[in-house]
């Protein structure tokens, strides 16, 4: 029975691949939409809410006032989920990044499997994608933009490949800079970054630097162009401050970078940085261990797809490893470019690296023995009034994870599939278990259940924010508010810093200064008053 599983692991790997994409569907939309909104996601979900109820599409706005940082482009597609589904929830408000995230694993999938002819370095870069740390446990759980930004950065980059091996200048330029200007719609200046860096060195590395000043990459950087001025054309006869908006793009890209921070900050950025990021992507970043083959840079120079990534990786990685403030979210377009190089590393040199390959397995093993007799560990943390059928889901995952712990011990050379699969044992451990304790752990169930009974008594009158000047970390938390306050109401919530008007006021750490406003109700530092 072992063997024939072996059988059929080693033989059909795309197969594999996708029964493993079949069997991640439970474990990351289980509860996807358990959690109130937090992070970035209120922003992303407010500008698409206004929209709506503004029916105003061209202009970005939160309470009702122009929104500069980012184009719409990301809010438009939130926004026909909404208009689509009829609802504004939480798992709907996160579908536009989950769904970009399993395109971008069976993109990776084909891209690889193409260019390199090897599925078994296509799947296992690809599903490597889905269960690395940072998305099995953070990332995947939230509507941010950077999936489907990257998702399209990285087709980006595969397109460029493909055309470039097949000499055919106009369709490499024109189909990159089409969705540079997407991109550029959906998050701004990085595109342009992206797109500029990786011409530069894969152009230079080919010899063809001097297609820069060709008449098809001109064209294509102009017809680039006048997408975005379309945009900005449309929003200026909205809104005629576009000196305003396109300083703010700059400043949402450039306040990231050294320049801002001092020397002694910036020098431990640099070095802790690959560190920091191996431990995001782990276990993935496991497969290191296999890239110290001597024949390892050999190898990727006798590939001219591996080199081409390799300097695709090159050519952006120092923008992020020079920026203090970097997050792992930014980087996930480049992430599957070392996830390749890494899977093709194991499967090249683990039979001729031996004994690393004995310590590799022994640490998968390790680790998903820990795992399993973790499992039980569930009884003490007293869910059993807040996840339902508990003792039965506690046992199924415990018979899982030990049935895949004793395939990586028996399966011979398919040992990391079998742990993959125990990475999403893992990531359904955390659905059914963990979301719903930080539900109940959490003060943001508190303060969507305070803005949806605002939203609920103030009904369609007059409703304002007084006095909002968050900092910048407080935005999300002040956003949030406002997201569920105008998704109860249906109906903007509106900035002001003048309390003499009639209608339902809330404030933050303070009171109004208008002796005829009456306090409706606290909820811990939130209040609601009224003025007639």
């Amino acid at each position: 029975m072992i063997q024939k599983l072996e059988d059929f692991l080693v033989k059909y790997p795309g197969r594999v691949f996708f029964l493993l994409i079949i069997l991640s569907l439970a474990p990351f939309f289980i509860n996807l939409g358990l959690l109130p909104l937090f992070a970035d996601e209120p922003t992303r979900a407010n500008v698409a809410l206004e929209m709506i109820l503004s029916d105003n599409f061209s202009v970005p706005t939160i309470g009702a006032e122009y929104y500069y940082n980012k184009p719409p482009l990301y809010n438009w597609i939130l926004a026909g989920f909404y208009l689509l589904t009829g609802t504004y929830s939480e798992f709907i408000t996160r579908l536009p990044a989950i769904i970009p995230m399993f395109l971008f694993a069976i993109s990776i999938f084909y891209a690889v499997a193409y260019f390199l002819k090897d599925k078994r370095i296509a799947s296992l870069s690809a599903i490597l994608f889905l269960v690395n740390g940072r998305m099995l446990i953070y990332d995947s759980m939230l509507g941010h933009i950077d999936i489907f930004y990257s998702w399209l950065t990285f087709c980006s980059f595969m397109l460029i490949f493909y055309f470039l091996q097949q000499k055919k200048w106009f369709l490499l330029f024109f189909i990159s800079y089409i969705i540079t200007a997407l991109t550029f719609l959906a998050k701004g200046l990085p595109s342009i970054v992206f797109q500029g860096l990786t011409l530069i060195v894969i152009l230079f590395y080919s010899k063809n630097l001097k297609k820069l000043f060709s008449w098809q990459h001109i064209l294509s950087g102009i017809t680039c162009l006048l997408i975005i001025g379309a945009y900005f054309y449309n929003y200026y006869q909205f809104n005629p401050n576009l000196e305003g908006y396109l300083s703010t793009i700059w400043d949402q890209s450039s306040k990231r970078t050294a320049t801002e921070f001092g020397f002694v900050k910036s020098l431990i950025h640099v070095i802790t940085f690959p560190f920091e990021h191996i431990g995001h992507v782990f276990p993935a970043s496991l497969l290191l261990l296999f890239c110290f083959h001597k024949d390892f840079i050999k190898g990727i120079k006798q590939k001219p797809f591996l080199t081409f990534i390799s300097l695709v990786f090159l050519a952006n990685i120092w923008v992020y490893w020079l920026s203090p403030l970097t997050r792992p979210r930014y980087l996930m377009m480049l992430y599957p470019l070392v996830f390749i190089l890494w899977s093709h590393a194991y499967y090249s040199y683990r039979e001729k690296l031996s004994k690393t390959n004995q310590v590799f397995n022994k640490i998968i093993l390790f680790l998903a023995l820990a795992v399993s007799i973790s499992i039980p560990n569930a009884f003490w943390f007293d869910l059993q009034e807040i996840v339902p059928f508990l003792s039965a889901k506690i046992i199924f995952l415990f018979i899982l994870s030990s049935l895949i712990t004793y395939l990586i011990w028996k399966l011979k050379e398919s040992k990391i599939i079998a742990f993959i699969g125990l990475l999403l044992v893992l990531r359904l451990a955390f659905s059914w278990l963990v979301l719903p304790f930080r539900l109940n752990h959490s003060e943001n169930t508190y303060y969507r259940a305070a803005a949806i009974e605002m939203g609920t008594i103030v009904g369609d009158k007059p409703f304002y924010f007084y006095q909002y000047h968050p900092e910048e970390t407080g935005i999300p938390f002040h956003d949030r508010l406002i997201f569920y306050i105008q998704k109860t109401r249906m109906k903007q919530v509106k900035f002001t810093e003048n309390d003499a008007k009639p209608g339902y006021y809330f404030t933050f750490d303070r009171d109004l200064k208008n002796p005829d406003a009456i306090l409706i109700k606290s909820y811990q530092n939130l209040k609601l008053f009224q003025i007639k």
